[in-house]
């Protein structure tokens, strides 16, 4: 058996790699000579930086609510890996019940930003996801001051989302906090953050894919000059998932929690996509699943094992749950 192991965090629990190798435990206690891949991945949100080499490097800069912190990154030679959610994360904030949804910024990935291209990295990937702010990326782009806009092909933004600029407050703010009245205030100034990068960069936001990701700081390094992709599609690309998902006879992926949105834009989509498109065999693991997208090979560890188990002792509950999931195939 040839089997590949990519799933994405357990957030919570779990990070991609634990995840990984508890499956790995159950795959090779059923099949003890199975050759076995494991590739952690990740979609641009909590885990990019460790799903592409992990971090070298600390920096302490500003919160996501004007605190300092100390942010972890990565500088390989010419290229860094930066993830918006190490300066800006909403658990920074201590969840959606202390963010401050209308102040808090995405300086501190701007302010990372500035500290690669200053050490000279000639590309610098930066992760959206798990972000405190709907700022419009002004607070990234203040702290960049003259180093924006970047030159052609040196910064690369990875999304989980298709989510356009002035929808970024509608679909996002409520989970960092931001009740009715506030969204529609913060979707307002979306408007105005707009007008600002057409005038002083001359790209439009508004309207095009990918940038309300991260509160819109998407959007504002677009329009400074910076690259949008698909995140999945990316890590997947650098970790050469697809030649291993070809060679395969079995694909495990999962995540913490499985639903409609997974496939879309989600590391777990990504590798089902993957696996299909080659005809692979493939089985989901997740901590729990939705109505909606549950169906064959895919299987909540809390329902294998309750959640008290699930929580308590998370990498075992997924050994186990995986081993449920592999029941109905051949030893």
């Amino acid at each position: 058996m040839r089997v590949v192991i990519a799933p994405d965090k357990f957030k919570g629990t779990l990070t991609a790699r634990e995840a990984a190798d508890a499956m790995a435990r159950a795959v090779r206690e059923r099949w003890p000579d199975a050759v076995v891949a494991v590739i952690p991945m990740a979609d641009g949100g909590d885990g990019t930086l460790d799903a592409l080499g992990g971090a070298n490097r600390r920096d302490t800069v500003t919160g996501p609510l004007g605190r300092p912190v100390e942010a972890r990154w990565r500088l390989d030679g010419g290229f860094a890996v930066i993830e918006s959610a190490a300066a800006s994360g909403l658990v920074l904030a201590g969840g959606a019940e202390g963010n401050d949804p209308w102040d808090a910024t995405s300086r501190g990935v701007g302010e990372l930003v500035a500290r690669a291209i200053d050490a000279g990295a000639a590309r610098i990937v930066v992760g959206m996801g798990g972000s405190a702010m709907t700022d419009g990326g002004r607070g990234a782009i203040e702290a960049l001051g003259d180093l924006a806009p970047f030159a052609p092909g040196r910064v690369v933004v990875l999304t989980d989302t298709t989510v356009a600029f002035d929808d970024a407050a509608r679909v996002f703010a409520p989970q960092k906090g931001a009740d009715a009245a506030l969204v529609e205030r913060l979707t307002a100034r979306l408007h105005a953050d707009a007008a600002e990068w057409l005038a002083r960069f001359g790209a439009d936001v508004r309207g095009i894919p990918r940038t309300g990701a991260a509160g819109g700081l998407s959007g504002a390094l677009f329009a400074a000059g910076a690259e949008l992709v698909d995140g999945a599609a990316y890590v997947a690309d650098v970790l050469g998932l697809d030649a291993a998902v070809a060679a395969a006879d079995l694909v495990l992926t999962g995540e913490g929690a499985f639903d409609a949105t997974s496939r879309a834009g989600k590391g777990p989509g990504h590798v089902l996509a993957l696996a299909e498109s080659h005809g692979v065999p493939v089985r989901v693991v997740a901590g729990i699943v939705s109505d909606e997208a549950r169906g064959p090979g895919v299987v909540a560890v809390a329902e294998v094992v309750g959640i008290h188990r699930a929580l308590g002792h998370p990498a075992d509950a997924v050994r186990i749950a995986t081993e449920a999931a592999l029941a109905d195939m051949p030893t």
